[in-house]
């Protein structure tokens, strides 16, 4: 983990402590090295500072192309390993450097609903996920977020106190399946019953 990361990664993770008071599980579940699909459900702007800095080693994050645009903003995301990616087409680029990053045997973090679920609901991942992961012959460590939907809703532009919580689960691999589009489709419904079976042990 870079001298850079790691500061940036403390500040957040102690921001989060002392305005949320979170509660996070799992964090032994990471393996330490090797290439690594991340897979949390997406609630909130909070998502991705978060369970990145929840995760004990560095990843990289795709986020929406826009955002680079936005000053300030754009830096930041870009310095800390975010991967530019166009939403509503099929952005080649940006996947290909998705999988090179999981090829050299580094971490990717990724919300595979694709979008922000204003219900705070889980909702089907999309099969992009699964072909990914064969692609990359990567494992998949699923992941629940709970409360960050209360604490920063789509549409608010401040943050509200409430405490989150965050629940990594065992990585799951998927070696012995080829690229396809039905093994997409059979991973992105296992990774769904994985992470409805961690949202049901917070209850």
């Amino acid at each position: 983990m870079s001298a850079y990361y790691s500061a940036a990664r403390l500040f957040a993770s102690g921001c989060f402590g002392l305005l949320t008071g979170w509660d996070v599980r799992g964090r032994q579940h990471i393996p330490r090295e090797g290439g690594l699909l991340v897979a949390s459900n997406h609630i909130s702007f909070w998502d991705p500072p978060m369970v990145g800095s929840a995760l004990p080693r560095e990843v990289h994050f795709l986020a929406k192309e826009e955002l680079f645009r936005t000053p300030g903003l754009g830096w930041l995301i870009r310095s800390l390993n975010s991967i530019p990616i166009r939403r509503g087409v099929a952005d080649l680029s940006g996947l290909a450097r998705a999988l090179e990053v999981l090829r050299q045997g580094d971490a990717l973090l990724l919300f595979p609903e694709g979008s922000r679920m204003r219900d705070g609901e889980l909702h089907p991942p999309r099969p992009g996920v699964g072909m990914m992961a064969v692609q990359a012959d990567v494992p998949i460590v699923p992941c629940y977020l709970e409360g960050a939907h209360r604490a920063w809703p789509k549409g608010a532009w401040i943050p509200r106190p409430r405490r989150l919580r965050l629940i990594v689960g065992e990585p799951r691999t998927f070696a012995d399946l080829e690229p396809t589009k039905e093994s997409a489709h059979l991973i992105a419904s296992t990774l769904r019953d994985d992470v409805v079976n961690l949202e049901r042990s917070l209850r």
